[in-house]
């Protein structure tokens, strides 16, 4: 009779059972990494953030301030002349003297002026005696017409009686206001025609400054722009104020320049006369005050199509150091140095990128950077 075998369970040797313990091992741990990196995506991708510099949009005076060479001058210039031709029978001036309102400059010989009174106040009398005597005959014994025909010849003596007199009058110059004698411009005993200049007078009320201002200043700061000015007269003299009197509106030919006039306003030396030099310090702004946003050169990129751009960014819901940008073309011209005015564009209060404008991209996402230290380095 044969004994019933009895199987028992099988068995593995001791290595393998040790090597299926270490893939277990490493299959956990491997799955754990795996869930360990998906939970740090999130903060890798924020460590990842380009750090960005940025600017506010808010307008600035843009004041620029200039050195020019300016030219004193006088309030008027004013080349005097006669109101009827004659021979100079007097010039009792000299050239560099002042004379006051009223003075004699010149003076005509009268005798033909005299003469010529003489002679319209005879056409005169003849036409009053003429027209009183049809005017007494009446219309019913000389015609209409010829009564009309006196009366006009009777007004057009008194014209000339009246340009005769009037002609002895201007037979003298008299100065029109306070002037200084700059030249004279016609001698003793010459025949001159009416209207040629004898003398040529300054009115030296108030002494004023030109300046020659380039046009691109006009195109920074527009038509009229706002000048705050003092003058230094000699090498290391003082600084006397200025007030600005007036802007000639047409270039020069030569060297597109405009003319820009300013008064001294305070006591000034006695010894200034009309085209001696002296130094304008300016500083020119808008007259509107509004300023303009100045833009570094830094914040602009340009489209494919080469229009300008900056890069407006919004800040994240909850996280004002992050965010998005977001492209926005602007006009643009050029300013001072580097930099460039933005006459359209984003409203002012918005932010842009202020560096490196031109190595981002519409739609990145950057964060705010706060210097150096912010960005690992040393402040």
């Amino acid at each position: 009779m044969r004994a019933a075998s009895v199987q028992t369970p099988a068995t593995f040797p001791p290595f393998q059972v040790s090597l299926r313990r270490f893939l277990m091992r490493s299959l956990s741990l491997l799955v754990s990494g795996l869930l360990a990196l998906l939970c740090a995506v999130p903060a890798l991708a924020q460590e990842d953030l380009r750090p960005a510099k940025l600017m506010v949009v808010q307008p600035s005076q843009d004041v620029v301030s200039r050195r020019f060479f300016g030219r004193i001058t006088a309030r008027n210039t004013v080349d005097l002349s006669f109101r009827a031709g004659g021979q100079i029978e007097k010039l009792p001036i000299r050239e560099g003297e002042f004379v006051k309102q009223g003075d004699l400059l010149g003076k005509l010989d009268t005798g033909p002026f005299e003469r010529a009174v003489r002679e319209a106040q005879a056409q005169l009398d003849q036409a009053e005696r003429q027209l009183k005597r049809v005017t007494e005959l009446g219309a019913g014994i000389v015609p209409q017409a010829d009564i009309d025909d006196a009366r006009t010849a009777r007004d057009v003596a008194q014209v000339g009686y009246d340009d005769a007199v009037e002609n002895l009058e201007d037979a003298a110059l008299i100065a029109p206001f306070d002037a200084l004698i700059s030249q004279r411009l016609a001698d003793r005993y010459a025949t001159i025609a009416a209207g040629e200049p004898i003398v040529r007078a300054h009115d030296m009320s108030e002494v004023q400054i030109e300046i020659k201002a380039p046009e691109i200043l006009f195109r920074k700061f527009g038509e009229q722009p706002e000048f705050a000015a003092k003058a230094r007269l000699t090498h290391d003299g003082p600084l006397y104020p200025l007030e600005f009197r007036e802007l000639t509106a047409e270039a020069t030919e030569v060297g597109q320049t405009y003319r820009v006039s300013f008064a001294l306003t305070t006591d000034t030396p006695d010894h200034l006369l009309p085209g001696a030099s002296a130094t304008v310090l300016t500083e020119i702004s808008r007259a509107d005050g509004n300023g303009v946003v100045i833009l570094p050169a830094s914040a602009l990129r340009f489209a494919p199509d080469g229009t300008a751009q900056v890069l407006v960014f919004a800040a994240d819901e909850g996280d004002a150091q992050t965010g998005t940008l977001t492209a926005h073309d602007v006009v643009i011209e050029p300013g001072s140095g580097t930099s460039f005015r933005m006459i359209e564009g984003p409203e002012h209060g918005a932010t842009i990128v202020a560096a490196g404008a031109a190595m981002l991209s519409d739609g990145d996402r950057v964060r705010r950077f706060g210097g150096l230290s912010d960005d690992g380095g040393q402040p």
